[in-house]
């Protein structure tokens, strides 16, 4: 069981507010410990890996990877760990990356990060240690160097299905609907309001990755933009 310092998560969910009766919505996923009834292989397509880089020029970007029983797997001493591979953009020393699971209601991805170099060779991993609470995201910061040309991000099969547990503040953003009788539609309107307490949640091997990359200088990938 590990335990983490209180944080601030910011939730959102809706409402019907009406004299029908709505469906109610779907519970939220639970953690996946196992891995099974899939073929993995040894090492990473190159092929298959997710640009870093935005369509549109900036100056930072996030990215939000669904991980789920389709995506494929790595034989990872001997025990499947499913993974995303991304693809660094030019000149790579000029960004810091935070890169990690993201934290969602009962669980969290369990990631394992490593860099890798143009033909799929690890040149940096990052022990357990650096992992840390980084705002929604259980991660690592970095700045990867300019051999680098692949992040890979597997799940670890020795932290799923570990509890982690935390004393959290959670701001919630609530969106209604009410009844509009001039024009017989409906009306939304939005509430908030906090909630403390301590939560729950597993480390999981099907989850969501969460990256924000961010340049240091110009553009991601293009340091001399202005």
């Amino acid at each position: 069981m590990q335990k983490m310092r209180a944080s601030l998560f910011v939730l959102s969910v809706s409402g019907l507010v009406s004299a029908c009766s709505t469906t109610p919505p779907p519970p939220p996923p639970l953690a996946v410990s196992e891995i099974t009834g899939k073929t993995c292989t040894d090492k990473p397509d190159l092929t298959k890996a997710i640009a870093m880089t935005p369509k549109r020029k900036a100056q930072w970007h996030s990215i939000a990877t669904d991980v789920d029983a389709m995506s494929p797997c790595l034989n990872l001493e001997g025990k499947p760990s499913n993974y995303v591979l991304y693809t660094l953009p030019a000149a790579p020393s000029n960004h810091t990356l935070t890169i990690g699971g993201a934290y969602e209601v009962l669980r969290i991805l369990g990631p394992l990060v490593s860099v890798l170099n143009a033909d799929g060779q690890p040149i940096r991993t990052f022990t357990a240690d650096r992992f840390a609470n980084v705002g929604n995201t259980f991660g690592v910061q970095f700045r990867p160097s300019d051999d680098a040309r692949f992040v890979l991000v597997q799940t670890n099969p020795q932290s799923a299905g570990v509890e982690v547990k935390a004393f959290e503040t959670q701001l919630i953003s609530q969106t209604n609907y009410s009844y509009n009788p001039y024009n017989y539609g409906s009306t939304a309107y939005t509430t908030q309001y906090g909630r403390e307490g301590a939560t729950v949640r597993k480390f999981s091997h099907e989850g969501v990755v969460s990256v924000t990359i961010q340049a240091v200088a110009g553009k991601i990938g293009l340091p001399n933009e202005k």
